[in-house]
C-alpha cells in the first residue's frame, strides 16, 4: 500500500467498492516515527479515488485546549453559531449533518494523532462510533502508544493495524537505489523507522555510511522538536542517555538534571515511543543518538559531565578516583567526565594526574588530545609557569632552540592569557623576547607586540602602555607584518579612547592586498586582523570591514582552521548586527557557535564575541528570550569575571533583559558594564553605547533626570568621534530625555538626519520611529511608513510591529469588520503564506518554530471563515484599507 508498509506490519487493502465504507472504523497505531501519518494520507488518498468525500483533520498538543478543534477541521465553520458550553446540542447537530453528507455520498474521516486531540472531538468521535451502523462512513484513527482513558475507549474494539519498523528489504525499498553497504548502515542506524529514513534521505548527505553521521545536524531539527511536544523533561532525559547511556537511571537523571522520579517517568514515556529500551538505558537508534547529541552545546555537555562527577560524589567517591578506578576509559562521556572531573577538581596536583592518566588512553581523536594537552600546560602554568612550557614542550616533542622555545612561549601565553591571568602571561612573553633579542629580532618584537597587545585589551591607559609603544616605534628596523600589528594595536587604541577617527581610514589605505590572509595566520597575524577589522566597525567603515571579513571566510572555508572560521563568523555576525542584517547575523553567529561548541571551547573570548553577537540580534529580531536562554547555556547569566571580553557580555546582557522588560536588571549590567569600561579608559560611544541604552533604562523606570545626565554625556563624546552611528544612537535617546519637548524633536530629528548618512538601518529605523511620535499627526504618515519599512527590510520584528501600529493610528488603520480581526503575527503569516511559502519557509523567516506558523494560520483561518490556505488570497483581499504598510 506504501513505502511504510512490509511483511512485519501487513499489507491491508483498501476496496474501491462503496461497502468499503460502511461502518468500518480503523485504528493505526505504532510508535513515534513508524509511518502512520503517511498511511492515513495513501488510504484517505485511495478513499477519495474510490468517490468518498474526505475530510481529514490533526489533533495537536497546541490545540489540546481548543474544544471541538478536531471537529472544526472536519467541519469547518459548522460550529461558529453554537455556544461550545452545550455539547451535547452540538453533538446531535454534528451527528445529523454527518448523516445528511453520508446520503449522498460515502464519507471517509480521518483524524491523525488522535491521542493529542482536544476532550469535545474525541467526545464527538465515540458519540459517532456508537452510530455508524448503517452509514456508509469509514473512520480512520492514528494513535501513538500515550493514551487517555477516553482515547482507548475510543480506539477499543476496532480494527487494527499496528506499524513497526521495516526489515531491511522495506528499507531498500524505500531508500532506492544504492550499494549494500550503505543500505545496511541505514538500516542500522534507523532501525528500520521510517520516519528517521525520511530524514536521512531528506538531508541529502552523500550515500555512504560515513553521509549517515553527517545527517545528524538535519535530523536534529525535526527530531528534538517532536520529542519536546512530551514534554522538556523527556529531551533533557534523551539527551543525557544520548551522552551518558548505556547508565543506569539513577546516573542518567543525575547528568539530565532531573529528579528521579520525573526522570522515572520521562524514561517509561521515551520506552513506549520506542526511543529507550530497560536499563541500562541507552538511545534505540544510533542516528537518533547523533542527533540529539549535536543539538548539545559546549555548557550543556559540561553542566551535564559535572552533574555526573556529582553522583559519584554522592556515592561518597571522588568522581575521577571513581573513573580511574574503574578500568579501562573508553566511553567518550568518560572522558569528557574525567576532563570535568580535573576542571573542578580543588587539588591541582590530582587535576593534573587526571589529565596524564588521559594521555595515556586511546582518546578519540588528535584534537581531543590536543585539547587535553592544552588543558594539562594551562592547569601546571597556574602552579608554576616554568613547569607549563615544560608540558607543553613534551607534547610537542622534545624543544631545545631558544626560538622554537619563544614560540611556544607565545602559543602558551595566549592560553594563559585566555584564562584571565595576563599578568603572568606577560611576564612569559618579556622574558622570551629578552632571550632571543640578539638571535630573532622579528620574532622578540612579536612577543614585544603581543604583550602590549594583552595589556591594552585589559586597559587602554594602562601605565605601562605609552613607553611599550613608545619603544617599539623608535625600532629602526622592523618587518612588515609586526609594523602593521603595530599600528592596528595604536588604531584600536584611539578607537577605544575616542581620540583619532581618521587613523582608521589611513590604517587601511596602507594596509597591504594580503591582510586577509592574516585570518587564517599564526597568533599575530589573526591578532592584526581581528583589531583591524574591530577597529573599522567602531569607526563606521562596515562596507570595508565585511570585504575584509567575507575574502577571510572564503579562505577560511578552503583550510582546517576551525577557530579562525569560527572568529571570522563572529566578526561577520557583529558587523551584520550593525549593518541592521539581521538574518546574515544570526546565521553567521550559529555558524560560528557550532564550530566553538564542537571545539569545546567553554567561555573563551572568542565565543562570547559570538554569543553576544547572537543574543542581540535575537533580541532586535523579537526573541529576547532566546537570547537570554544562550546566556545561561553559557554561564553568563550570572556574575562574569573582570575581564575585558565579559564587559560586551554585560552590555549584551543588558539590551536582551530590557527587551525582556527587566529594566534593573537591564540597568545594573549596563551601569557595571560603564563602570568597568571607563576603569579600562574606554570612553568612546562608538564601540559600546553604554550611555545610551542605560539612559532608556532610567527613563523606562521614571528617572529622567539620570538618563537625561547619561544621555548628554554620550552626545558629547559622540560629536568628539564624529561618527554617524554613534552620534545618531546618541541624539535619539537625548531627544526622548529631553525635559523641553521642541529640544527633544530638533535632537531627534538630527539623530535622523545624521543616520541618513550613515549604513547603519536598523538604528535609523528606531530613531524615525521616535521622531515620528513627536511630529505633528498630518506630518507623521510618511516618517512611520519609513520606519516600517527599514525595519521589515532588517527583521526587527518589534520595530515593524511598532511603526505598523502607528501607521494605523496615523491614518492606515486596517479594516476592522468583526472582533475577530487578524493580529499582526497572523496577518503576517497569512500574506507570507498567499505569497507560496512553505510553514517550514516561513518560519525560517521569522525565526519561529512551524508549530507556531501553524497556529498561527489555524487562528487565520477560523477568524477569515475559510477552509484552508487555498482560500487565503481571496479572504485577505482589501484587508488593509490603506494599502499594506
Amino acid at each position: 500500500m506504501t513505502e511504510v508498509l512490509d511483511g512485519k506490519n501487513g499489507r491491508p487493502e483498501f476496496r474501491a467498492g462503496t461497502g468499503e465504507f460502511r461502518n468500518r472504523i480503523t485504528c493505526v497505531e505504532g510508535r513515534l516515527g513508524t509511518g502512520k501519518t503517511t498511511l492515513l494520507a495513501e488510504m484517505a488518498r485511495q478513499a477519495e479515488a474510490a468517490g468518498a468525500r474526505v475530510m481529514t483533520a490533526q489533533g495537536s498538543l497546541s490545540e489540546a485546549d481548543f474544544p471541538f478543534g478536531v471537529v472544526d477541521q472536519l467541519f469547518a465553520g459548522k460550529l461558529d453559531d453554537f455556544e461550545l458550553t452545550d455539547m451535547h446540542r452540538a453533538l446531535r447537530y454534528l451527528s445529523r449533518y454527518l448523516r445528511t453528507l453520508a446520503t449522498s455520498q460515502p464519507v471517509f474521516i480521518g483524524v491523525d494523532n488522535v491521542d493529542k486531540a482536544d476532550e469535545p472531538s474525541l467526545r464527538w468521535l465515540t458519540f459517532m462510533r456508537r452510530r455508524l451502523a448503517d452509514l456508509p462512513v469509514t473512520m480512520v484513527l492514528t494513535c501513538g502508544p500515550v493514551r487517555s482513558s477516553l482515547v482507548n475507549e475510543l480506539t477499543g474494539p476496532v480494527e487494527r493495524i499496528t506499524l513497526t519498523g521495516l526489515e531491511p528489504a522495506g528499507c531498500a525499498r524505500m531508500i532506492g537505489p544504492s550499494s549494500e553497504e550503505y543500505l545496511h548502515a541505514c538500516y542500522l542506524a534507523t532501525g528500520g523507522n521510517p520516519y528517521l529514513l525520511r530524514e536521512l534521505m531528506a538531508a541529502a548527505t552523500p550515500r555512504t555510511p560515513e553521509g549517515i553521521e553527517l545527517a545528524a545536524a538535519a535530523i536534529a531539527d525535526s527530531l528534538v522538536p517532536r520529542l519536546a511536544g512530551y514534554g522538556p523533561h523527556l529531551v533533557a532525559l534523551a539527551k543525557a542517555v544520548a551522552l551518558a547511556g548505556p547508565a543506569d537511571i539513577g546516573l542518567a537523571a543525575e547528568a539530565a538534571g532531573l529528579d528521579v522520579k520525573v526522570a522515572t517517568s520521562a524514561a517509561r514515556l521515551l520506552a513506549d515511543l520506542g526511543f529507550v529500551g530497560e536499563e541500562p538505558l541507552a538511545i534505540t537508534y544510533p542516528i537518533a543518538r547523533s542527533a540529539l547529541l549535536h543539538t548539545m552545546t559546549s555548557p550543556e555537555r559540561e553542566a551535564a559531565h559535572a552533574r555526573a562527577a556529582r553522583h559519584f560524589h554522592r556515592r561518597g567517591e571522588c568522581a575521577g578516583e571513581h573513573l580511574l578506578a574503574s578500568g579501562p576509559i573508553g566511553a567518550d562521556w568518560v572522558i569528557q567526565a574525567l576532563r570535568e572531573a580535573a576542571r573542578t577538581e580543588p587539588s591541582p596536583d590530582r587535576a593534573i594526574r587526571y589529565l596524564r592518566r588521559l594521555l595515556q588512553e586511546p582518546l578519540p581523536d588528535n584534537g581531543m588530545r590536543a585539547e587535553i594537552m592544552a588543558e594539562l600546560g594551562a592547569l601546571e602554568s597556574h602552579l608554576d609557569p616554568e613547569a607549563a612550557f615544560e608540558s607543553l614542550k613534551r607534547a610537542r616533542t622534545q624543544v631545545t632552540d631558544p626560538v622554537d622555545e619563544a614560540k611556544l612561549t607565545l602559543t602558551l601565553a595566549y592560553e594563559i592569557a585566555e584564562r584571565q591571568d595576563r599578568g603572568r602571561a606577560v611576564a612569559a612573553l618579556d622574558r622570551g623576547s629578552a632571550s632571543i633579542a640578539g638571535v630573532d629580532r622579528d620574532l622578540s618584537h612579536a612577543l614585544q607586540l603581543y604583550a602590549a597587545r594583552l595589556i591594552l585589551e585589559e586597559s587602554c591607559v594602562d601605565k605601562e602602555l605609552p613607553a611599550r609603544f613608545a619603544s617599539l616605534q623608535a625600532e629602526p628596523v622592523m618587518s612588515v607584518r609586526n609594523e602593521l600589528f603595530l599600528a592596528a594595536l595604536l588604531a584600536f587604541r584611539d578607537c577605544l579612547r575616542g581620540d583619532d577617527p581618521e587613523r582608521a581610514a589611513m590604517l587601511t589605505r596602507g594596509a597591504p592586498v594580503n591582510l586577509v590572509e592574516g585570518a587564517v595566520g599564526d597568533i599575530i597575524d589573526r591578532a592584526t586582523f581581528t583589531h583591524l577589522v574591530i577597529t573599522l566597525m567602531i569607526a563606521d567603515e562596515l562596507d570595508l570591514a565585511l570585504k575584509l571579513c567575507d575574502e577571510a571566510h572564503s579562505l577560511t572555508a578552503d583550510r582546517e582552521v576551525p577557530v579562525a572560521a569560527a572568529q571570522v563568523h563572529s566578526l561577520r555576525a557583529h558587523i551584520y548586527l550593525r549593518l541592521g542584517r539581521l538574518a546574515e547575523a544570526e546565521s553567521a553567529g550559529l555558524a560560528a557557535l557550532r564550530i566553538f561548541d564542537q571545539l569545546k571551547l567553554g567561555r573563551q573570548r572568542v565565543v562570547t564575541l559570538a554569543v553576544t553577537a547572537l543574543c542581540s540580534t535575537w533580541a532586535e529580531m523579537g526573541d529576547p528570550a532566546r537570547g537570554a536562554e544562550l546566556f545561561a547555556l553559557h554561564r553568563l547569566d550570572g556574575m562574569v569575571p573582570d575581564a575585558r571580553r565579559f564587559d560586551r557580555v554585560l552590555y549584551h546582557r543588558g539590551i536582551v533583559r530590557s527587551r525582556l522588560g527587566d529594566h534593573g536588571g537591564a540597568l545594573l549590567d549596563l551601569i557595571e558594564c560603564g563602570k568597568r569600561l571607563q576603569k579600562r579608559g574606554v570612553l568612546n560611544p562608538g564601540g559600546t553605547a553604554w550611555r545610551s541604552h542605560a539612559a532608556e533604562e532610567y527613563l523606562a523606570l521614571g528617572r529622567p533626570a539620570d538618563a537625561a545626565r547619561l544621555a548628554q554625556e554620550e552626545v558629547a563624546l559622540a560629536r568628539r568621534w564624529g561618527r554617524p552611528r554613534a552620534l545618531g544612537v546618541a541624539l535619539r535617546v537625548a531627544g526622548l530625555a529631553a525635559q523641553d519637548k521642541a529640544q527633544g524633536g530638533e535632537l531627534l530629528a538630527e539623530s535622523v538626519r545624521v543616520l541618513s548618512a550613515s549604513p547603519a538601518r536598523l538604528q535609523l529605523a528606531r530613531s524615525l520611529l521616535s521622531w515620528g511620535a513627536v511630529l505633528p499627526p498630518a506630518e507623521r504618515r510618511p516618517v512611520f511608513r519609513r520606519a516600517h519599512d527599514l525595519a521589515k527590510a532588517c527583521g526587527a520584528i518589534p520595530i515593524m510591529t511598532s511603526a505598523a501600529n502607528e501607521l494605523r493610528a496615523a491614518g492606515g488603520r486596517r479594516s476592522r469588520r468583526d472582533s475577530l480581526a487578524l493580529t499582526d503575527q497572523e496577518l503576517c503569516v497569512a500574506s507570507m503564506a498567499v505569497k507560496g511559502r512553505t510553514n517550514r519557509e516561513i518560519a525560517a523567516e521569522l525565526y519561529v518554530t512551524q508549530r507556531a506558523v501553524e497556529q498561527h494560520l489555524t487562528k487565520a483561518y477560523r477568524k477569515l471563515g475559510i477552509a484552508g490556505r487555498a482560500e487565503l488570497p481571496g479572504a485577505l483581499r482589501g484587508h488593509w484599507t490603506g494599502g499594506e504598510p
